[in-house]
């Protein structure tokens, strides 16, 4: 994300002292996302700080202000959402300039976006305002207009680990088995088996992952978070390596079709089209809390008819 074009010109605009006050910064990949979003947030307070001064570290500095979602239903509330208001409204005590931080900002509830929507129309003087999103649409449209949005690239230049790449290797190898012809009963009960073969090996090496990205990721938490704003991490990490992981599949499945076509058959388009579509609907139904295995079973079940040949 570094290397990309929106990050140059927000980058160049913070040493320039040209910051756009309201802005929403987007990307498939929250977790990149949000260390690029602690980046501006650094540089921002860097060049404003007073010459030779030490400047504190992000995590204690004065005049960064974090909001993040909280306790089971991680949601960012009315409550914190006025505390941060009334924060941001005090002169900086550092730095020439505040930084207020809104992470998985399509996680505010109702009240919360209205309450905040005034301070967007008239920011406070000296404050620049990051919202933070991989799902700008969650936001109300009375905010994303106030806000000047920046896309980053959404990771695909980012190398998945060995267990996901071995289980999208495994899916290969079953799409590849399909699409080579499923004509009699014996073939059918293999292949089917395998799909739930991977639906099995998917779940494990999901909670794997999870488990070792937050292992690495909560050493590095800031120390004044509570236990709802920790939980409420925690299970936003799941979801971004959830997604991650949903995101390999279908580029797996795009390679998938890409072969087919440079083996001098017909680009199957409608399967892809359609394997994809049923991938995002089944990510969806995993945004309100179908359970991991059975959207993917969905999915599978559903490719299995889709790209077998009879």
């Amino acid at each position: 994300m570094e290397d990309s074009k929106a990050a140059r010109i927000l980058l160049r605009a913070a040493e320039e002292d040209r910051f756009p006050q309201s802005v929403i910064l987007t990307a498939r990949d929250s977790v990149a996302l949000e260390a690029m979003a602690e980046r501006l947030a650094a540089r921002l307070l860097e060049l404003a700080a007073p010459a030779d001064a030490k400047v504190p570290s992000l995590q204690n500095h004065p005049d960064l202000f974090t909001l993040r979602p909280a306790k089971k239903m991680r949601q960012i509330s009315a409550e914190n959402t006025r505390e941060l208001i009334r924060n941001i409204q005090h002169s900086p005590r550092f730095s020439r300039k505040k930084v207020a931080l809104i992470l998985e900002a399509e996680r505010m509830h109702t009240a919360a976006f209205n309450i905040f929507l005034k301070t967007l129309e008239e920011p406070p003087a000296d404050t620049v305002i990051l919202l933070v999103t991989a799902q700008p649409y969650g936001l109300l449209p009375t905010i994303r207009s106030r806000c000047l949005t920046f896309r980053f690239p959404d990771g695909a230049e980012t190398n998945p680990s060995p267990a996901v790449s071995e289980w999208v290797q495994l899916y290969r190898r079953w799409l590849d088995r399909l699409t080579a012809g499923v004509r009699d009963a014996q073939t059918v009960s293999a292949v089917t088996m395998s799909a739930f073969g991977l639906l099995t090996r998917f779940q494990e090496t999901l909670d794997a992952e999870t488990k070792q990205t937050w292992e690495t990721t909560k050493a590095n938490l800031p120390s004044n978070l509570d236990d709802d704003q920790h939980n409420a991490l925690e299970e936003g990490l799941k979801v971004t390596v959830r997604r991650r992981f949903l995101l390999e599949i279908e580029r797996a499945t795009h390679r998938h079709a890409r072969d087919i076509a440079q083996r001098g058959e017909p680009l199957p388009a409608a399967a892809l089209a359609e394997a994809v579509s049923h991938l995002e609907a089944c990510a969806g139904l995993l945004r309100v809390n179908l359970k991991e295995q059975t959207a993917l079973e969905h999915f599978l079940l559903y490719s299995l008819r889709l790209w077998a040949r009879r």
